[in-house]
């Protein structure tokens, strides 16, 4: 007689074959996609018997808490979460954070339980890590933020044994084109809008079922609930990502903004950079203008935003914050992405000279209630709750945890 929870593991195990084979067709054909498919699977056989010496046997657990597991050690280390947990507690729950390590971190460090059900040798260590986030701060639920982990599936399959659920909570929009989005295998899927879920319906990829629910973003509370700003022009600058900002459209981008700054020493630009960003353009930069100030990437956006009149957003979340501020957008890019976000939509045609710029911020000058409408509607379109998303997100988790119903959209997974 077949064990149904082992085959529940051993079915997940095949399923992941599948779909890391899709993602790899995505991108390169039969010959390159085999190839790669090959080198995984030698890398996770070596992890699988690591894994298999080092595992110990997982303690029984029963608990309401919530863990909090943040993407990466470095993430963790940001703090973004703090306003939300902060509500969470408010509300009387005990939450614990923890990070998402490596494969080969858990494996050195022995943060392994041995799964419940057997599960092939090359997901072992997969399974085993899953299990041991599962047990060992003795989680109700378990708030993940991480995207595209091979950890997800078990997690949730360990989680669920327990009668325990895993959510999973978007740090951004998710209208990007990112592969790792592709990974939808949560309980609850807590999504900024209704843009990220038309998103995620339109990937022809997806892995694992879910339940997405639009709580709007945890990052945003009444901070940004600001009136529109009365002072001379301040611009403020949205930095992109450390990833980004290496690449040659994002220098030009860069450049044309430092340039125009230098052409106009009367207008104080501040230069805002992504918390993870080591600001290398900025402080490469050689004849910087003296009208340009480099904020420190700790300073709150909200603080940020407080200080600027117009923002120029190239290709950054923190535009949604801009315009939920009641701050007028441009958006500047001479890279040749797309606009996931659809800023041309609401802000109009994309900047990517000097002169365009001038002409812009003269238009708004003579047009700042319509770029404010422009900024509302923006916002509207990606955000759900507005400058409540923070509590609205935890009144969602509140809910979750003593499971109350919550107006929910079932998204399928597409490889059946």
């Amino acid at each position: 007689m077949t064990n149904p929870t082992t085959d529940l593991w051993q079915i997940r195990a095949r399923q992941l074959d599948a779909y890391r084979w899709a993602l790899w067709r995505e991108r390169y054909g039969l010959i390159g996609a085999a190839v790669r498919v090959v080198r995984d699977a030698i890398l996770d056989f070596k992890y699988g018997i690591g894994a298999r010496l080092r595992a110990s046997t997982a303690p029984d657990s029963a608990s309401k808490r919530i863990l909090v597991l943040h993407g990466s050690p470095k993430l963790l280390a940001q703090r973004r979460k703090n306003g939300l947990i902060k509500a969470l507690r408010e509300r009387g729950h005990e939450v614990v954070e923890a990070a998402i390590e490596p494969l080969d971190v858990a494996i050195r460090q022995k943060l392994l339980y041995r799964p419940p059900a057997k599960v092939p040798l090359r997901y072992y260590a997969h399974a085993a890590y899953a299990e041991w986030l599962a047990r060992h701060h003795q989680p109700g639920l378990v708030l993940s933020e991480r995207h595209g982990s091979l950890v997800t599936p078990f997690l949730r399959l360990s989680l669920n044994a327990q009668d325990k659920h895993l959510a999973q909570l978007a740090h951004a929009t998710t209208v990007e084109r990112s592969r790792r989005l592709s990974m939808t295998d949560y309980d609850y899927y807590l999504l900024f809008g209704q843009s990220s879920l038309a998103a995620l319906q339109r990937r022809t990829l997806r892995f694992g079922t879910t339940q997405a629910i639009l709580t709007g973003s945890y990052l945003i509370d009444q901070r940004y609930d600001m009136p529109p700003a009365t002072k001379e022009p301040h611009v403020l600058v949205l930095g992109v990502g450390p990833d980004k900002e290496k690449r040659a459209g994002y220098q030009r981008t860069y450049a044309l903004i430092r340039d125009w700054a230098a052409r106009h020493p009367e207008v104080p630009v501040s230069f805002k950079p992504h918390p993870r960003s080591p600001m290398t353009f900025w402080k490469d930069a050689s004849a910087a203008p003296s009208n340009l100030r480099l904020l420190s990437p700790d300073m709150p956006l909200a603080e940020a935003l407080e200080q600027s009149s117009v923002v120029l957003s190239i290709m950054s979340n923190a535009a949604l914050e801009a315009s939920l501020a009641s701050r007028p957008v441009i958006y500047i890019n001479n890279s040749e992405d797309q606009d996931d976000l659809e800023q041309t939509r609401f802000f109009g045609e994309c900047v990517t000279s000097q002169e365009m710029l001038d002409d812009r911020l003269d238009w708004l000058c003579g047009h700042y209630q319509q770029a404010l409408r422009n900024a509302r509607a923006f916002a509207d379109y990606h955000l759900a709750h507005g400058v409540h998303g923070q509590r609205k997100t935890a009144e969602a988790i509140d809910r979750l945890i003593h499971g109350q119903p919550l107006p929910t959209t079932r998204l399928e997974g597409t490889l059946g």
